[in-house]
Order: C-alpha cells, then structure tokens, then sequence
C-alpha cells in the first residue's frame, strides 16, 4: 500500500506475467509456496550460480588438483558428466589463452543449477518475495488467513547467486550475472529478462577508480543501456560507528552510498518507514547521498523498515534494510512495462517517470 501497487493492480488489473526479474543475491527457495503460479509450477525460470566464476575461469593446468576438485565440485552441483565438464574447461582455457571474449555458451552449463538447489541464506528468497510472492493461503501466527503477497505477484524470476567467500569474490560474480543478462537477451532476440534487482552492498575502492566508474558500476550502467532497468539497495551505512581519539562515536553519515548504486544509471533506492514515511522520514541505516563525486543519491526512497515476506523452509520473516525496499521499486517499474508496454527496454524513461512522480517527504534531497 505504501507504494500505491495495490491500487495499480486492481484499478488497472495489471499483468506481469510475462515481465520477467532477475534476482542477484543469495539464491531463491523456489519450491516455497509464494513462488507458484495457478498450476502449482514454480515461476523461477532459472537459477544460476557465479560463486564459482573466477575459477572456472582460472581454471589451470590439466591434472592440476585445483582443476581435479573444480571438475568434482561441478560434477556434484550441475550433475554434468566429468568429461563433460573437462571439455568445456578446456575451451575455455584456450580462449583465456589467446585473449577472447568470454563464451558463454560453455560457461551457462556450467553455472546451472536445478531449481532444488537450496540457496545460501535467506536474504535472496526475503528479496525475491516483496517483488513476487503470492503466498494466498498462508496461515498467520494463531492460524488464521494471512495471505502474503508481493508487489507484482505473477511476475517470473531469474535467480543470479553471487554471494562469494570475499568482497572482491562477490563483485566479479556481480560483473559476471549482468553480463550474464546480456547474453540471455542477445541469444533470445528479444527482452528475457526485464530488469534486475540487486540488494547488495559493494565498497567503492576509492584509490583505483572515481566514483561511479568502478568495474560493477560500469557493468551495470552497460547493462542499463542495453535496456534492462537495474534497481540497487543504496547501503545500509547511514549511522555508523566511528573511533576517534576520546573512544568510541556514534553517528550518522553522509556521503554512504555503495557500489553499484554509485552508477548513475542504476535506480538507487533508499529506506523509509512501512507504514508512515511522512512522517517518521528517511531509516536511520538508509545510506545517504550525494555521492562521492557530488551527484544526486538515492533517487528514491520505498518501504524498508519491518517488511514481512517469506524465507526458505515455507516460512516468512521480518526485515529491515535498504534490500528491503530495492524490491519495491523493482516491482513499480515492472508494474510500469506491464502496463505500457512501449516502456519495455526504456530504463532511463522508466527512472524518471519514479523519480519525477515520487512523493516528497520534505526531507534533505541527499537523504531522499
């Protein structure tokens, strides 16, 4: 309701089914009851894993006993034979040798997964949920109906997985998905995937590259211009904990906002209250602008505070964070290809008809 999404769908009895999201996290629960459609098939299109990119991409010598525990681990998640597996790594060494392009037709097998693969946390399947579940039959806390639904509860899903055991691991894998969804829209011929969602929070490396101009930034305004709409979490580092000379200080902070919200094309999304964001305003967490450079951040604020929606094991949780509310805004902007289809591939129109028909909390600019 605070996002008027309700309204949108009854008034004007808005389909997404044929919008499809990437979800760029944790992993999806596909088999939990808010990802179904009317015939009990679950909407995740895919699921894909990049967590192990780099090493498939370094993929060493033959015989070599990383190569030997990369070729079994592989063997184990995607269920692809050893010699299989074996071939392809071998393409894609002689590629990497003579300085090609990235072939991402041997790689997809290779980062497939089954939709039964579980996810690593609960954080994609919580994300996934406020943009698409469709939980009508849940059971509240005394057993009554509570149904649970999303923003856009019939919309299809791609779930990207791209949490590595590093920041510098998480990133790559970030770069790998949106190039990821390039190839998938160049190889159909047409728009797969409609936009992404990524609620995830990179550190801008200050000292190798301007703000804005980082390698995950970058990929995601190319993937932007390629027409896909990008939504990003602005960062949760709006009140923070300093060490100074006397001990301790707690306090809020400016100039917060992480990669790859930094991009300029992405939609940056910041945090307010579920229920009452005129009046209680910006979350104290939401990351503020402007950016590190002195451009506008975030673009927008939607509900990031208390959000119920579902979690791995058939169950559902409440969280806050601005992960929380870059699914809302993932959700209006579908809602808007859905509705007016000529918006399909126009990213930059998209972010504007938001950001222009927002509604003013009467806040800093920086901070909204």
């Amino acid at each position: 309701p605070a996002i008027k999404a309700d309204a949108a769908l009854h008034l004007f009895s808005v389909d997404c089914s044929r919008i499809c999201w990437a979800i760029l996290d944790s992993g999806i629960d596909a088999a939990h009851p808010a990802f179904r459609d009317g015939a009990n098939d679950t909407r995740v299109e895919g699921v894909y894993d990049f967590s192990s990119l780099r090493a498939i991409l370094n993929v060493g010598s033959p015989g070599g006993r990383g190569r030997r525990d990369l070729i079994a681990k592989l063997n184990a998640e995607t269920g692809l034979e050893r010699a299989e597996i074996e071939k392809r790594l071998d393409v894609i060494q002689i590629d990497h040798e003579l300085g090609r392009s990235v072939d991402w037709n041997q790689l997809e097998p290779l980062l497939r997964r089954t939709e039964n693969t579980p996810p690593y946390t609960g954080h994609g399947t919580h994300v996934a949920g406020i943009l698409a579940a469709n939980w009508k039959d849940r059971k509240g806390r005394r057993g009554e109906a509570a149904p649970l639904v999303g923003v856009c509860p019939d919309i299809r899903l791609y779930d990207l997985r791209v949490l590595g055991e590093s920041v510098e691991e998480t990133e790559f894998a970030v770069i790998g998905a949106l190039q990821f969804i390039r190839y998938l829209n160049d190889r159909h011929g047409y728009m797969a995937i409609h936009g992404a969602n990524l609620s995830l929070s990179i550190p801008h490396d200050v000292r190798n590259f301007a703000c804005g101009r980082t390698p995950v930034c970058e990929e995601a305004n190319r993937l932007s211009a390629n027409g896909v709409v990008v939504v990003a979490a602005a960062g949760n580092l709006g009140y923070q904990s300093f060490q100074v000379h006397g001990g301790v200080f707690e306090g809020y902070s400016t100039v917060s906002i992480t990669d790859p919200g930094n991009a300029d094309d992405v939609i940056t999304v910041g945090a307010t209250h579920r229920f009452r964001p005129l009046t209680y305003g910006v979350s104290f967490f939401s990351s503020r602008g402007p950016t590190g450079d002195g451009r506008n951040k975030p673009d927008l604020v939607a509900p990031g505070e208390k959000i119920e929606a579902p979690v791995p094991g058939g169950s559902y949780a409440v969280r806050d964070g601005t992960s929380m509310a870059a699914p809302h805004v993932s959700g209006a902007a579908a809602m808007l290809m859905a509705r007016h289809q000529e918006l399909i591939g126009q990213p930059r129109m998209i972010k504007q008809i938001l950001c222009k028909s927002a509604t003013d909390l009467g806040r800093e600019r920086y901070f909204q």
